[in-house]
């Protein structure tokens, strides 16, 4: 392979490139406080914005685990028998099938009620 040589003249001198001058540009716009003094901001909107989801009515939700089927008789019912909701046609029927029990089974369920409910404060609290 050959042998490649510089040879630098160390006469020569270095020859530079003329940088030209930067022009410094103006802004299209500028801040000004008395534009800004003069427009004045529109007013926020004091209303709160709607909440997402159901209202609340300080009532407490739990869920129960039902069938399909049942789900749909249940929803037929509330349909036809002109409910507004699925909770009042259910207290509906609770409500009926309280009256119908007789003396020892109602003392049983005021019981059970009892210990439901202070079961439930006491999670509560």
């Amino acid at each position: 392979m050959a042998k490649l040589e510089f040879n630098k003249d160390p006469n020569r001198k270095k020859s530079f490139k003329k940088v030209e001058e930067t022009h410094i540009s103006e802004p299209k716009k500028t801040f000004s406080t008395t534009t800004t003094l003069n427009n004045t901001p529109k007013p926020y909107n004091t209303t709160p914005n709607p909440k997402i989801g159901r209202p609340r009515k300080n009532k407490t939700y739990s869920t129960i685990r039902i069938q399909r089927h049942t789900v749909n008789r249940i929803n037929a019912l509330q349909n036809t028998l002109n409910f507004d909701t699925q909770d009042d046609l259910i207290i509906n029927m609770l409500d009926k099938l309280e009256t119908v029990l007789d003396s020892e089974q109602k003392t049983m369920l005021d019981m059970y009620m009892k210990t439901y409910t202070a079961k439930e404060k006491r999670q509560n609290s």
